[in-house]
């Protein structure tokens, strides 16, 4: 029921003005709506993504592809969540 916010308006000020009605979420959209400082993390998946791609797996769908650079992108996140 909340109104869209305006095209010029940046919306983590919305967060900022209004983290007191929506704590969790205020939160959530200060982690996700910020760009990361570096590049890093988009070389590391490059990478990754170069080495799954490669001769040996040229039959290898895009589907596929796709989820195994997810699995390794995710898995140290996944095994945190296990101990």
């Amino acid at each position: 029921s909340e109104p869209v916010i305006p095209d010029h308006k940046q919306p983590l000020d919305f967060w900022k003005a209004n983290e007191h009605r929506f704590p969790a979420l205020a939160q959530a959209a200060r982690s996700y709506l910020c760009s990361p400082c570096t590049s890093v993390d988009s070389e590391c998946l490059f990478s990754t993504a170069g080495l799954i791609m490669d001769e040996k797996r040229s039959r290898l769908s895009a589907k596929n592809a796709e989820m195994l650079i997810f699995c390794k992108a995710n898995l140290p996140f996944i095994l945190l969540d296990q101990k």
